[in-house]
């Protein structure tokens, strides 16, 4: 046998080179998480130097080293591996401070749980067991999920603040007053200005044919838009004009702006992609709209915006709405006689609501059931009827109205708004009433009448649709039928 001195020599020099590898390896994993934390500083310190000279996409704009103090200059993302503008990143850091530190934990997680096998003895004291190593897999598998799911929400995020900043970059040519010689401006302006003017903007692309429908509710609204300081873009896809779309554009006048170079909103459109190759269809109506900061508050593709609803939750009065405020008057006596023969149905209307009239309801309204109506009892909804509205505690008893206005289709088609201010309270409503008539000579019946909350201090929470039958009654939930906040994705 050995001598006792020699046998313990070699007990401590294997002991040291099991621990000069353990201490490789912890310092492997040291190096790592220090490649982890570089990496980070060098998506907010490097990337931005090398992409000094790039062209962004969709845009005439050159960015140089000659231009640092542009804030929209691309930067290069190390998490997206993308380009991104500048002023996105900086708009998304403000806004979502904690994520980037979320995605790096993510990461740091992943390293740390697939490096268990090599710091184990270093840091437990043990080998790594099946168990543990089982275990750490699995945890490295769930960081690696978590990391690329975090990093996808991030470049949907910034893809979407992109849009909105692009679009800012946009000319439109704003409306005038109604005595001017010219409908629109001379001089073009850049849709970033005028939302810094404190207007909102809603742009709509489409055919013709496609415009001509969805401008209708425009004009049907025109005035709540105006008091909503919302400015509507047309953009045809087929060279058409304001003449093809609203007959002359007489009722358009005051909302709705004219595109000074056509090519480059249609050009912006396509670039949105609203199908799954990500180019948007010339057939397909598309359309979105943003708020005063910039930020989009609903877009879509297909069919037109619904225009009342999204008054009701993001197009509110930019001042208090006032009960002497007076009815629009009419440009031509035929239009005068058939405006006067609506507003007092309207009054009639009213008159029967406030006091509880079940007969003289009945004589205002028409006997044909209301599509809009149908649509929520077919969806399950209940109607109450109107000996149910006009009970007393019920019905709105004293409450007033204001700023009637009415929008003549045809000769047995026609539209009115009115504001309605309920007794007791400070809130107020706006009220849009579809009429009709068989022909020239019978006298106007209201078909469908719809309310919805709409002032400047809070969003409504629901709607009411009523027609001959009773009213049926919407409230909002989670559930919507546009992208908002989106833009076309």
């Amino acid at each position: 046998p050995a001598p006792a001195s020699s046998y313990s020599i070699s007990l401590l020099d294997n002991r040291s080179f099991r621990n000069s590898n353990v201490m490789r390896k912890w310092n492997m994993c040291s190096k790592l998480f220090w490649f982890i934390f570089c990496l980070r500083e060098c998506n907010s310190f490097i990337a931005p130097r090398l992409t000094s000279n790039i062209v962004r996409e969709g845009s005439s704009k050159i960015y140089s080293n000659n231009n640092a103090f542009d804030v929209s200059k691309p930067t290069f993302d190390l998490y997206t591996l993308r380009n991104i503008r500048g002023d996105a990143l900086l708009r998304y850091n403000n806004l979502n401070q904690s994520e980037p530190l979320r995605i790096n934990l993510y990461l740091l997680l992943s390293f740390s749980s697939f490096s268990y096998t090599a710091v184990s003895e270093a840091v437990v004291g043990e080998p790594a067991t099946l168990t543990g190593t089982v275990a750490s897999t699995l945890l490295g598998l769930f960081g690696v999920y978590r990391f690329v799911r975090e990093c996808g929400r991030r470049s949907s995020k910034l893809n979407r603040i992109e849009k909105e900043l692009n679009a800012q970059a946009l000319s439109m040519r704003l409306p005038t007053n109604q005595f001017a010689d010219r409908p629109y401006e001379s001089n073009a302006v850049k849709l970033g200005r005028v939302l810094r003017s404190n207007r909102r903007v809603l742009a709509i692309c489409g055919t013709s044919s496609q415009l001509q429908e969805a401008l209708q509710t425009v004009r049907i609204l025109r005035r709540r838009l105006k008091q909503a300081s919302v400015i509507i873009v047309a953009v045809p896809t087929d060279a058409s004009s304001v003449n093809n779309w609203a007959e002359g554009g007489r009722e358009l006048r005051s909302v709705l702006a004219e595109t000074s170079d056509t090519k480059e909103w249609l050009d912006y459109f396509q670039s949105l992609g609203g199908n799954e190759s990500g180019e948007n269809d010339n057939n397909q109506l598309s359309w979105f709209g943003l708020t005063y900061s910039g930020k989009s508050f609903g877009s879509g593709s297909g069919s037109p915006p619904r225009l009342l609803e999204m008054l009701g939750q993001t197009l509110l009065p930019v001042e208090p709405l006032d009960e002497d405020d007076e009815n629009e008057s009419c440009s031509s006596s035929k239009e005068e006689m058939s405006n006067n023969a609506i507003l007092m149905a309207q009054k009639q209307f009213y008159d029967a609501l406030t006091s509880g009239d079940e007969s003289g309801m009945t004589k205002v309204f028409s006997t044909n059931n209301s599509p809009e109506v149908n649509e929520v009892l077919e969806g399950g909804g209940r109607i109450d009827m109107w000996d149910k509205c006009l009970e007393d505690g019920a019905r709105p008893s004293g409450m007033k109205i204001s700023g009637s206005d009415v929008l003549l289709v045809s000769e047995t088609e026609a539209y009115s708004t009115v504001i309605e201010f309920p007794a007791d309270t400070d809130s107020t409503l706006l009220a849009v009433q579809k009429w009709n008539r068989a022909t020239f000579d019978d006298e106007w019946k209201l078909q469908l009448h719809q309310t919805i909350p709409w002032s400047p201090d809070s969003k409504a929470a629901g709607t009411l649709r009523c027609d001959y039958r009773g009213c049926t009654a919407l409230t909002r939930g989670p559930d919507r039928r546009w992208n908002f906040r989106g833009m076309i994705d």
